[in-house]
């Protein structure tokens, strides 16, 4: 997740030597590792939450949110590169409103 931010930061100053910190960092995380155990009851939540939504058969709304995170990833990327932070700050917006839906339709607040 680290070398990611350092990625993204490399686009924002289209910088070589930042790119290639980045690209150690990635090398690095792929080493293996035993399989830890998750210390918080949240972690193992989303955990479970991943496993269910990969084990699902796809379908139209699997469909729109794999089409959602990688317009979204595509998104990130363009607007890093040309050091948009209004864009970036649109994003943000974006993503606190679609959480706020989210929960609130968890919570049963709203029925949509």
């Amino acid at each position: 997740m680290l070398s990611f931010c350092v990625f993204l930061l490399a686009l924002w100053e289209h910088s070589l030597f930042i790119f290639l910190v980045a690209a150690v960092g990635f090398i690095g995380s792929l080493r293996i590792l035993p399989e830890p155990t998750p210390p918080f009851a949240i972690v193992e939540k989303i955990l479970e939450s991943e496993r269910a939504w990969l084990a699902s058969l796809w379908g139209w709304k699997k469909g729109l949110q794999a089409f959602g995170l990688i317009s979204g990833l595509v998104f990130v990327l363009v607007a890093c590169w040309y050091g948009s932070m209004m864009c970036l700050l649109f994003f943000v917006g974006l993503c606190v409103n679609i959480w706020c839906v989210h929960s609130n339709k968890m919570m049963g607040i709203d029925d949509l």
